[in-house]
């Protein structure tokens, strides 16, 4: 070969050095493609609580002891009760982040007080307060009886007594992106009570009155639900759900018995 047609040195390093950048970026390239490949999504903390077996566990523990003891009475939960009639006011002072209970209003509202356990009169029990409020679409809030304090808010209290109690929703209910808790207070008159709400532990405030119209006997087909009737921009919490949906009947077995609600 005539050696005006050997490369020279300084042309086989030029040649080496524009060829290497490709070489790295086609392994670096490769490294990116099995590096995507192997990582994985983190599960979302809904999927986790979604599928949490003690979740599931406890809800299966909770059904099937409800449809046991559905088996002696038509209701496991609440069984008796008193219907009222009554009228929700809003203050329009509240900043819950939904309208319904943010902006002044009246609107109807059908309320029943109820014994969680159905004890015989004598024995203390569990008292729930549920509440449809009868807005542009039924709207459902079940409250139970605890105290108000910081810590008793999430502590469940027994008496003799199916009205007149202090109930609050004891869960936390996300409403436009901030945990609230709602609450039933007897203002003393057997007929009237304030309706406030509060953060997880913060003070309440007040967002209107609940006054009851007329009292009924009570109505063993109503059938109040929080998840499908939730309060306007609220989030049931999931746990709950997850907890309370094997408990009781769903909304297509409503009109064929009565579901265990209060």
């Amino acid at each position: 070969m005539p050696r005006s047609a050997r490369p020279s040195g300084r042309e086989n390093a030029r040649v080496s050095a524009t060829r290497a950048p490709k070489t790295r970026s086609l392994k670096t390239r490769a490294l990116k493609t099995r590096t995507a490949e192997n990582r994985r999504p983190e599960p979302s903390a809904e999927v986790a609580v979604r599928s949490s077996p003690v979740a599931g566990l406890l809800g299966s523990v909770f059904g099937v002891a409800a449809a046991l003891t559905r088996l002696a009475r038509p209701k496991a939960l609440h069984p008796r009760g008193v219907v009222a009639q009554a009228t929700l006011s809003v203050t329009g002072v509240g900043r819950t982040g939904s309208p319904l209970l943010d902006i002044t209003g009246r609107w109807p509202a059908t309320v029943r007080f109820s014994r969680a356990v159905g004890l015989p009169d004598v024995v203390p029990d569990i008292g729930g307060m549920a509440v449809r409020i009868h807005a542009d679409r039924p709207v459902d809030i079940l409250l139970a009886s605890t105290g108000l304090g910081p810590v008793t808010r999430y502590v469940l209290t027994t008496g003799w007594r199916t009205t007149g109690r202090t109930m609050t929703s004891m869960f936390p209910v996300r409403i436009a992106g901030r945990q609230l808790l709602l609450a039933a207070i007897p203002t003393g008159d057997g007929g009237t009570w304030t309706l406030q709400h509060a953060t997880p532990l913060g003070r309440w405030q007040t967002l209107g009155r609940l006054t009851v119209d007329t009292w009924e006997d009570d109505d063993e087909d109503l059938h109040f639900d929080p998840v499908g009737n939730r309060l306007p921009g609220s989030q049931y919490p999931r746990l709950l759900r997850a907890l309370r949906d094997p408990s009781y009947p769903a909304p297509d077995e409503a009109s064929e018995q009565a579901p265990d609600e209060a």
